[in-house]
């Protein structure tokens, strides 16, 4: 009896080595924790050569110099990051903002976007963004410059990490500049002054140019005229203030016959870009004298035939303080299952080797601090706008300004088709604004009156 007992626990040691080898040496699979409904690992394959085991979906809006340098450096990564495959879809500027939050509100926004930092305080309210204040620590959070990072602030957390900065300018023709004067209007009214003499579209010819209906180039050219009197906390700017307005009006609308409806039209004053016009053929041809546009569309388009410089003011303004600057991060999503490696990625693209880069190929100004201090505080081009740096305001960008920028863009194109009146225009505008913001707390209605 004591031998047949002996012998069935040596069959039981023998089942239990069998199985315990199997265990150990069943091959190169991948163990995963244990599935919904299992009680035990599952072992998946092991992925093939070649075959990324991990995909990010990345997506941005940028031009042609600079997205070639976003391809070679997402390549770099992928190289040094095996498994790692980076997807890139660049979208054109115009309904970025659209499609993107229309992807977030479907569970479909890619793992790594490359917002404008005005959208990103709302994004991150409706709950499409991961907060990256544990991922920005140390030396990375003490590159990134305060004026850059406080755009991307809200609710107490950061939600992207800055990539670049840029700022409104206005682009000379040369040859048209010095026929006025040697040096670019010092003021906004000597700015309107040389507008009035030179702008003659029925001969073909423009005087300070701008989108009429691009709303962050309308904003700069407000702003430019009114002045501090456009300075508004709950709006992009004061639009209300009669003399902003006259100010505008007499920008956008030259003397003519008021009964003739062409002479309020503002399509045939400010053309869209088309195959048959486009601003900076326009502009180096001299049929422009000036075009008020970016600091990196100019970086990225300047030549011999250009003269840039900072927006002037009304006279005896100096440059205040304000929201001067525009910019964009890299914003990782909150559905995204892959956000150390998307982490990793943005690493990468804001370091500053990659930052230089970005800048030589007119990718906007730097967001790292270190960059003017060890390459570009002598470069011409900087000097020009360093005093949009020092002069912003570094303001936490407000959830509700994405959408008034929208309202402004809607108004804009019904001004430019000549469907509205400026005065209406305005008052529309202002209204809508008015019903976006979010509603006074006691405190501060208090505080106001």
């Amino acid at each position: 009896m004591l031998r047949h007992k002996n012998w069935l626990l040596l069959v039981a040691a023998a089942c239990f080595v069998v199985i315990l080898a199997s265990a150990l040496f069943s091959g190169p699979g991948i163990r995963t924790k244990p599935s919904s409904g299992t009680g035990g690992e599952v072992n998946e394959p092991a992925p093939v050569a070649g075959k990324a085991e991990k995909q990010l979906r990345m997506a941005v809006s940028m031009q042609s110099k600079p997205f070639a340098l976003l391809q070679q450096l997402k390549e770099q990564y992928e190289s040094t990051h095996p498994g790692v495959e980076v997807v890139l879809e660049n979208m054109p500027e115009e309904n970025a903002y659209a499609k993107l939050k229309k992807a977030a509100q479907l569970g479909e926004a890619p793992d790594v976007m490359l917002l404008d930092n005005s959208w990103v305080s709302e994004f991150a309210a409706l709950g499409y963004l991961q907060p990256v204040d544990s991922l920005l620590t140390g030396s990375l959070q003490a590159e990134q410059m305060e004026q850059a990072l406080a755009q991307v602030k809200w609710n107490g957390y950061v939600w992207g990490i800055p990539k670049n900065l840029d700022a409104y300018v206005v682009v000379y023709n040369a040859k048209r500049l010095s026929e006025w004067g040697e040096k670019p209007p010092n003021t906004s009214d000597e700015l309107l002054a040389l507008h009035k003499l030179t702008h003659k579209p029925e001969e073909g010819k423009y005087g300070i140019y701008l989108n009429v209906t691009d709303s962050r180039a309308f904003v700069s050219a407000a702003r430019m005229l009114g002045g501090g009197k456009t300075v508004s906390k709950t709006a992009p700017f004061e639009l209300a203030d009669p003399g902003v307005q006259r100010a505008l009006e007499s920008f956008l609308f030259q003397p003519g016959d008021p009964a003739k409806e062409e002479s309020r039209t503002l399509a045939k004053s400010f053309p869209r870009t088309s195959e048959t016009f486009k601003p900076w053929d326009q502009l180096a041809q001299g049929k422009l004298t000036g075009y008020i546009t970016t600091f990196s569309e100019w970086k990225q388009n300047d030549a011999p035939a250009f003269a840039m410089s900072a927006l002037p003011l009304p006279k005896g303004e100096e440059l205040w303080k304000g929201p001067w600057l525009s910019g964009k991060s890299f914003s990782i999503s909150a559905k995204s299952e892959a956000g150390k490696e998307a982490f990793d990625l943005i690493r990468e693209l804001v370091s500053t080797p990659a930052s230089l880069k970005f800048w030589n190929v007119g990718g906007g100004l730097p967001a790292q601090t270190g960059i003017y201090v060890s390459s570009i505080k002598s470069d011409p081009a900087f000097k020009s706008v360093a005093a949009y740096i020092d002069q912003d305001d570094a303001l936490p960008s407000v959830p509700q300004r994405a959408k008034q920028m929208a309202a402004l863009q809607g108004q804009l194109e019904s001004l430019w088709k000549g469907e509205t009146a400026f005065k209406a225009f305005a008052d529309r505008t202002v209204a809508e604004w008015n019903a976006i913001r979010p509603p006074a707390s006691p405190a501060s209605a208090t505080t106001a009156k």
